[in-house]
């Protein structure tokens, strides 16, 4: 089973026979139908692997093939943009627009880490508010990106890398 349960709650592997299309990321465990919809057993149980070792600090990056061919070309270049913001550092939400091609399009990349299929691989919780402060975040949880667990989630993937840096 491609599934991992961590302090930061279950996650699950999805690929397709492209590469992987999600990572879900819930605080509850899934349920054996969630677990049937893979169809690339490979690159998923690759992905769980590289997740271990990432939350664990052993490796910085990850190297899976990934498969967003079920997203827009605008929202394949906002999860392109993410990529770029390395490891253990972090930017703007405005910063990553401009990497983008818009510094004016702030909002829109809130909307875009928002929606990332494939949240730390995509690493979406590199991105803050222009003062630094982390005011939302929706990895593992379908709370309100503001709820407090959502934000705890974020700080220690940011603690993470800050101490492995």
């Amino acid at each position: 089973m491609n599934t991992l349960k961590t302090n930061l709650g279950y996650f699950l592997a999805v690929s397709s026979a492209k590469g992987l299309t999600s990572l879900k990321w819930q605080q509850m465990p899934f349920s054996k139908r969630d677990c049937l919809s893979d169809e690339n057993q490979n690159v998923s149980h690759e992905t769980i692997r590289q997740l271990q070792q990432y939350l664990s600090g052993s490796i910085k990056s990850f190297s899976l093939p990934l498969d967003l061919s079920n997203w827009s070309v605008e929202m394949q270049k906002w999860f392109k943009s993410l990529t770029l913001v390395d490891y253990g550092s972090s930017i703007s939400y405005q910063q990553l627009a401009e990497k983008w091609g818009n510094k004016k399009a702030a909002r829109a990349a809130g909307q875009a880490c928002r929606r990332n299929p494939i949240p730390i691989i995509i690493p979406c919780h590199r991105i803050v508010s222009s003062n630094g402060s982390i005011t939302q975040y929706s990895g593992g949880g379908t709370q309100n990106p503001r709820d407090e667990q959502n934000i705890n989630r974020k700080n220690w993937l940011l603690n993470l890398e800050a101490h492995f840096h």
